[in-house]
């Protein structure tokens, strides 16, 4: 009881209720040698996949969200069936370029108002991939 009379109910005494979060803290942190393992093993996957310390961040800021890439295949059409089987790294890199554009409104605007061909290549990350795609008939979407 406390001194207004009313009766309090601790879960568990401060000092153990920290011994518990601390454990707990120390589960999920695992030791410094894993912490560093998984480290290493981060950088090894973001090397392979080509990316730099900024496009990381960005990735890890914006997500990986590329709705817009093929809407502008299609429409420069360009298949993406046969961008994935004869190069799917270009494919990853036209993703990649899209998650982290600036431009997404301008591009969704142009989207939906049908004016994305004549309009992508004033913002468009993927512009000299794409144009060089367009003019490669092993890419071209069959009508």
């Amino acid at each position: 009881m406390t001194s207004s009379g009313k009766t309090t109910t601790n879960k568990a005494p401060v000092p153990e209720a920290v011994a518990d979060i601390v454990k707990e803290w120390e589960e999920i942190a695992g030791s410094p040698s894993e912490l560093e393992a998984f480290g290493r093993a981060m950088a090894n996957m973001v090397r392979d996949l080509g990316l730099s310390p900024a496009e990381l961040r960005a990735l890890a800021t914006k997500g990986t969200n590329a709705r817009e890439l093929p809407c502008l295949l299609e429409a420069l059409r360009i298949s993406i069936r046969a961008l994935a089987e004869k190069d799917p790294m270009l494919l990853n890199d036209l993703r990649r370029n899209c998650a982290v554009c600036e431009h997404k409104r301008e591009c969704d605007d142009d989207i939906a108002a049908g004016t994305l061909v004549p309009s992508y290549q004033r913002y468009c990350l993927n512009v000299q991939a794409l144009d060089a795609l367009q003019h490669d008939d092993g890419y071209i979407a069959k009508p």
